[in-house]
């Protein structure tokens, strides 16, 4: 069973010496062409540039609202967030108020935790067949546009806390937990 899920992971392909995507992960062109850099855009916007490429943007939402404590604020932020979930399922959330160095750390250890080797990462996988969501997997259910996603991932159930399950938490990298 391992080897079977195994040989389905992004990384695996990525690393198996194709010379050509798969085609069931290739996206249509105008789905490449309209896609932009989120964090690019972000340096752009930052340093006071227009943005050159045209097409639909990952909807950004502003958190600060909420410090505020007046309702309207409050309804206002919430609206966003529920407009970018039912529309696009994804947003980037800023003036959330996590610390850039709390960002850092969740980084790094997402990063050594994929630089395992597959074996020990495969220690963690999913079983999404058995219901067993949380853990280490591929994303294998075709997305809007009919294509697999190019992604290997780690999925934490957090709440409610008795769904919590931390023995599929990582041991390595040490600094995961």
């Amino acid at each position: 069973m391992a080897a079977a899920v195994r040989s389905l992971r992004v990384e695996s392909l990525a690393s198996s010496g194709l010379l050509t995507i798969p085609a069931e992960y290739v996206r249509p062109e105008w789905e490449r062409l309209s896609i932009v850099d989120v964090l690019k855009e972000a340096e752009l916007e930052a340093e006071g540039k227009a943005r050159e490429e045209a097409g639909p943007q990952i909807p950004v939402v502003d958190f600060k609202g909420l410090e505020s404590g007046e309702e309207s604020e409050r309804k206002r932020v919430e609206e966003e967030v529920r407009k970018a979930a039912a529309e696009w399922g994804v947003m980037q959330v800023m003036n959330h108020g996590v610390e850039g160095e709390v960002i850092e750390r969740l980084k790094k250890a997402g990063e050594a935790f994929f630089a395992l080797p597959m074996e020990e990462k495969e220690q963690y996988a999913n079983d999404q067949a058995a219901g067993k969501i949380d853990g280490y997997g591929s994303k294998l259910a075709n997305n809007a546009s009919g294509q697999l996603e190019w992604e290997d991932y780690f999925f934490h159930l957090l709440y409610p806390e008795d769904k919590r399950n931390m023995a599929v938490w990582p041991k390595n990298p040490e600094n995961y937990v």
